[in-house]
């Protein structure tokens, strides 16, 4: 004899009312910026993704992509890369909070300079920074 299901009253919210709706993509390179010295891509991920749930709550890396990027302070040298892809959703509230973006802003410029990268991707919402400026602050 089958279960008959239990009928709900209405009162449980719908499965779609999540609150992260702001897509944050960060690209972790493979390779320095002259297109053949590898990097520890491993310790890059990682790190993203502590950075990630510390600040916006968590994360999600894809395996290694295939991209290119062109270097035009190189005179236009085409860089091949493997980045690893990562992914955080998060809320408009968090996005926009000043210490959330300087910790964010930080560990791009971070990898940047540590990764002697001559630009770190990342995309917020629908719009792609690239990150030039690898300074402290």
């Amino acid at each position: 004899m089958a279960k008959q299901r239990k009928k709900t009253t209405g009162t449980r919210q719908p499965v779609l009312t999540g609150r992260k709706r702001v897509l944050v993509v960060l690209f972790v390179p493979s390779l320095e910026r002259d297109g053949s010295t590898r990097i520890d891509q491993p310790r890059w991920v990682d790190a993203s993704l502590e950075m990630f749930g510390r600040v916006f709550g968590g994360a999600t890396a894809y395996p290694k992509a295939k991209g290119i990027w062109r270097d035009d302070e190189r005179g236009g040298a085409l860089v091949k890369d493997e980045p690893v892809v990562v992914h955080c959703y998060t809320t408009p509230a968090d996005i926009q909070d000043a210490h959330n973006l300087a910790e964010l802003g930080a560990f791009c410029r971070k990898m940047g300079r540590e990764c002697r990268q001559g630009e770190i991707g990342l995309v917020v919402g629908d719009e792609y920074f690239a990150i030039r400026d690898f300074g402290e602050e």
